[in-house]
């Protein structure tokens, strides 16, 4: 797959099927990513890698603390600003239609939040992390763009979810992620349904020209 085809094509899947991802694919994905660029090239990412029994030992502690009502808080965060309010808001309206549910029923939006805590069947979980003494947000990014990028090339889905890292003592537990490292994200890794309706949805992208300001 040539570059443009990967950057194209790739979209967040929300739903995966039950097929794994071997893991020789899953290490040729990351060897792809660690060419990723860095600033000095300090290549600061450290990345644990969840699948088969261990991804469902986290993934039922994670589905059995949201049944029970005992999920973690949601991380504080500044506001967002209004146009971002509504794009996200837009999305979120076209995904719940979509799926025949209703964006203002609170029932509803508890379906995508479970199925969230299911990880969306991914068969495989990345856990992207950092050293805490370092804050390399630009160089962590473009390492989870080039995994996702990277994916698509062997012909893997992929989803990064801030879901994915909610219960951070789990994943400590079960990938001993040790505590000097910040965990920063979660990659899913897998094969789209080709039968969820969820995975026919394409996001709208802002018109170019509203987003570039050229000048000769």
């Amino acid at each position: 797959m040539e570059v443009l085809e990967a950057i194209l094509s790739r979209r967040s899947i929300r739903d995966f099927s039950s097929k794994p991802v071997p893991r020789e694919t899953v290490m040729k994905i990351l060897e792809t990513a660690v060419h990723s660029p860095s600033s000095g090239n300090g290549q600061p990412w450290e990345v644990f890698v969840a699948a088969g029994n261990t991804l469902e030992r986290i993934r039922r502690v994670y589905l059995e603390r949201f049944q029970s009502g005992a999920g973690s808080p949601p991380a504080a965060r500044p506001p967002q600003p209004a146009f971002i309010q509504q794009r996200m808001a837009v999305i979120r309206k076209e995904r719940f239609e979509l799926l025949g549910l209703d964006p203002d029923d609170p029932a509803s939006g508890k379906v995508f939040l479970e199925w969230g805590s299911r990880m969306f069947g991914a068969p495989v979980l990345a856990v992207v992390c950092m050293d805490k003494a370092i804050s390399s947000n630009l160089d962590m990014g473009l390492f989870i763009q080039t995994v996702c990028l990277a994916a698509r090339g062997y012909g893997v889905d992929s989803f990064i979810a801030s879901g994915f890292i909610t219960h951070q003592d789990v994943l400590r537990k079960e990938l001993s992620i040790p505590d000097d490292l910040n965990i920063v994200t979660g990659i899913g890794l897998g094969y789209a349904d080709p039968d969820a309706v969820i995975n026919s949805y394409q996001a709208p992208r802002r018109p170019v020209g509203e987003v570039v300001r050229y000048r000769d």
